[in-house]
């Protein structure tokens, strides 16, 4: 039955139709099958037999999807022969049958359009059914567009950490104020430098003087105006400050640790002048406080030392009262002639002396009260331990409260306070006994109970130990003066482990993080950033940022930092850092300030490296304007050979032109499958299929089918022995291929390629090296030819494809567990190799 359709396509066409390397099907105007490519009949598992001169939709019954009024085959089909124009459907998914189990479908996606060829009258000669599997690109971008939504989530969820950080650094003390020109003018003060210092005061805008008059005749005047006309920065530290809270108020002695910096403008100029203070008012009160008690006991030790002296200086002049007396008795007994007349005079004597002796003794009896009564109201604990056994013979009020409701007076040390007996104290007491040598102790650890039977804690105390004196000049007790530091040496203590605790965190990051002090002067780096730029953190610190940002970036990341220190805002720029390799790497910056009582009291920065992503971005640029003008390219020629073929009638001109599109199809095949071929190694889904073949044989196949399509080059064969080997035949095809395709290209003046393949017995294993007499290569970009779109830049605008062939050669010989290197010299030609084992 003959052929109902009005094409008479010859069939040398029909059959360069058939060996097309994609899905082609040839259909008449009224939709009888003429012919179909072998990829075709692979894809749908029908023979050409089966198919040809059969009515499409008697071969391909109408299902649902088919029927759809848009998107569906045969509404394309009419769109085509309605319009006479090409027409593209969207990408549909059709399920096939799973060739292992036919009662699974497989998930297909497919890419479908019509092109009809028109003839010399206007009308439709026949059309051209083109499909193609895009089902890895709809995954890929199913998988790429989950990517984004977890990277989404990621980044929300590290926002989310960012301000507990945040919170937490918040919740983590200095008086910040800019004073600008000669006047120094306050333009800037943070809350802490109102509230704590000039609360009932109004000082922005006015100048120093006008604003504190008190200062003007104080030394810390004539330093801003130093720093302010020289730039040389000025730090005191427990500067006395006369300060009023308000203007006319009373005058407070107040103490600073401060630091004076010069504010310079972009052409170097002083402007102004950066003032940070910290009050220690309190502390240097304490100190001076403590200093005071301290005199005050050695002058009280002073005092009792020369009380006893005069208690002695008064025995002896009553001692010498009584020899006078013996002697007067002795010249009595001798003269007893005289006793009438001299006895008057003696019992006067005696009552003067006796009265005298009164008086002495009860100035020594007040003398020891009043000195009790100082030892009793002393500030500090004080007490008296009495003999070798230490007795507590007197105690204070403050030393008692050192031991609540334990009895102290009249027992032995070790009695009254027995957790002391195996400790250090007992022996030092004894050193000072029997030496006479005083001791001091400054934040010593004893462990001691504070009431009876109540746990034994440490503690912490300041203490002197001094001997006293009896009248021979021998010990005969010591005196004790204590201060006990217990909860200044534990907050001590704490702050250690809390600023350890978060060095310790900042240093688990694995960014770079920073902290700078209000002033913006960087105070801490982490150790990823002393490994990254290979110096230690005080030299870091002693640099700053400026050492190691790249000059391009310098003044625009000072001027945002310096925005930001103004306005207490975010800081956040892009810029490069430059590591121990000397190489400069992107990073992502993003600083902010940790608020206290409104007042900043420190920055926290963190530096993300994010030159993996500058990298792949610019990469990524450069390949789609390769890739635009590598596809757009053959699709040109295709275009212009489609018009020609349409006005022309002549079969071997007709033949000629279509021999020459399939070459450009060929080509956009070719750059088509590489992008395919990337898109399953990134996907990890490249399929091998592993058999034994030999490898002569496909090395003879291979240059044979590369020398047909190259008359300009002989390539030559040396060496090959007859090997069998175990692998993909035709991803090794593909890498040869790919190789002699490069040996070619790259050597436009030459007329050889040359092609060795030999067996190593020490390690079994095949090496092929394929040699051509080209441009070469420099050293410098051996190793990066295998990466992903790199392209030498010299070749790049001079020689046409995406620069994925010897990636995708790589690839493929890892996976037979092989390795690719290069011999290659500018000018002198390149020889490729690769070697595979034969086990």
């Amino acid at each position: 039955m003959p052929i109902k359709h009005s094409s008479a396509l010859p069939p040398e066409m029909l059959r360069v139709f058939e060996t097309l390397p994609h899905p082609y099907l040839i259909l008449s105007k009224e939709l009888y099958i003429l012919t179909a490519s072998d990829a075709y009949t692979q894809l749908i598992g029908k023979s050409r037999a089966e198919l040809r001169e059969k009515y499409l939709f008697d071969v391909f019954p109408k299902i649902p999807d088919w029927l759809a009024e848009e998107g569906s085959i045969a509404f394309s089909l009419k769109e085509v022969i309605e319009t006479g124009k090409p027409h593209q459907l969207p990408v549909t998914r059709f399920d096939i049958p799973d060739k292992n189990e036919e009662a699974n479908m497989l998930e297909r996606y497919w890419n479908t359009a019509h092109t009809p060829i028109i003839d010399h009258e206007g009308d439709i000669s026949y059309i051209i059914h083109h499909t193609q599997d895009v089902t890895e690109q709809v995954l890929a971008e199913r998988n790429l567009k989950a990517s984004l939504e977890k990277e989404t989530k990621a980044v929300e969820k590290a926002e989310q950490l960012s301000k507990q950080m945040e919170k937490l650094f918040n919740e983590m003390p200095a008086q910040i104020a800019i004073v600008m020109g000669p006047d120094l003018v306050y333009e800037f003060i943070n809350p802490q430098y109102k509230k704590q210092l000039f609360p009932n005061r109004e000082v922005l805008g006015k100048p120093l003087l006008l604003a504190l008059p008190e200062v003007a005749d104080e030394p810390i005047w004539k330093a801003l105006q130093h720093v302010y006309k020289t730039g040389e920065t000025f730090a005191g530290n427990e500067i006395c400050i006369p300060l009023a809270r308000e203007i006319g108020g009373k005058l407070e002695d107040r103490y600073f640790n401060f630091v004076y910096q010069a504010i310079r403008d972009e052409k170097d100029t002083i402007t102004g002048v950066l003032s940070f203070k910290y009050e220690i008012t309190e502390l240097v009160m304490a100190r001076k406080h403590l200093e005071h008690s301290e005199k005050k006991l050695l002058a009280l030790n002073e005092g009792l030392a020369y009380a006893n002296e005069e208690i002695q200086a008064t025995s002896e002049e009553i001692q010498s009262a009584n020899e006078e007396l013996s002697a007067t008795n002795e010249e009595l007994f001798q003269a007893q002639q005289n006793l009438l007349k001299l006895n008057d005079k003696l019992e006067e004597r005696v009552e003067l002396r006796t009265h005298e002796l009164l008086i002495a003794q009860a100035e020594a009896t007040g003398q020891a009260e009043r000195l009790r009564r100082f030892f009793m109201q002393a500030p500090a604990g004080v007490c008296v331990l009495d003999g070798p056994n230490f007795v507590f013979e007197l105690v204070n009020p403050p030393y008692q409260q050192l031991f609540p409701g334990r009895e102290l007076t009249g027992k032995p040390l070790m009695e009254a306070l027995p957790e002391l007996k195996d400790q250090l104290i007992g022996d030092i007491l004894k050193n000072v006994y029997e030496t006479g040598n005083t001791f001091e102790g400054k934040e010593l650890l004893v462990p001691l109970a504070r009431t009876v039977n109540g746990p034994v804690v440490d503690r912490y105390f300041n203490f002197i130990y001094q001997a006293r004196y009896d009248a021979d000049n021998s010990v005969d007790g010591i005196l004790v003066f204590v201060f006990e530091v217990t909860e200044t040496i534990l907050t001590r203590q704490k702050e250690k482990e809390n600023e350890e605790r978060f060095r310790f965190l900042l240093n688990a990051i694995p960014q770079q993080v920073w902290t700078a002090r209000p002033d913006g002067s960087l105070d801490y780096v982490n150790e990823v950033i002393c490994d990254d730029f290979g110096q230690n953190a005080e030299e870091i610190l002693k640099h700053g940022w400026q050492a190691f940002i790249h000059p391009d970036d310098r003044n625009n990341c000072l001027k945002k930092w310096f925005i930001a220190l103004k306005t207490g805002k975010e800081y956040v720029i892009e810029f490069r850092l430059k590591f121990l390799d000397g190489q400069y790497h992107w990073h992502l910056a993003r600083a902010v300030p940790l608020i206290e009582n409104d007042q900043i009291k420190l920055w926290l920065g963190t530096n993300t490296n994010i030159d993996i992503q500058k990298t792949n971005e610019q990469k990524k640029d450069e390949f789609l304007s390769i890739a635009s003008h590598e596809l757009k390219t053959p699709l040109t020629s295709i275009k212009a050979f489609n018009q020609l073929m349409l006005r022309i009638s002549d079969p071997e001109k007709l033949a000629g032109l279509i021999q020459k599109s399939a070459a450009h199809v060929q080509r956009l095949e070719k750059l088509i499958s590489d992008l395919l071929d990337v898109s399953r190694i990134n996907a990890g889904k490249m399929e091998y299929n592993m058999e034994t073949f030999n490898f002569r044989e496909m090395l003879i196949d291979s240059i044979d089918g590369v020398q047909h399509t190259t008359p300009s080059h002989q390539i030559v064969l040396e060496n090959a022995e007859d090997v069998s080997y175990t692998g993909d035949r035709f991803r090794l095809e593909q890498v040869l291929n790919n190789l002699l395709a490069n040996a070619i290209k790259y050597s436009p003046r030459a007329n050889k390629v040359i092609v060795n393949c030999v067996s190593k017995h020490e390690d079994n294993s095949l090496i092929l090296s394929v040699q051509d007499f080209g441009i070469g290569i420099e050293e410098k970009n051996h190793t990066r030819l295998f990466e992903r779109y790199y392209r030498v830049d010299n070749t790049a605008m001079r020689f046409d494809g995406l620069g994925l062939g010897l990636f995708i050669s790589a690839e493929i010989l890892k996976r037979h567990n092989g390795n690719f290197w290069i011999e290659s010299k500018p000018g002198a030609g390149s020889t490729f190799f690769f070697r595979l084992p034969l086990n």
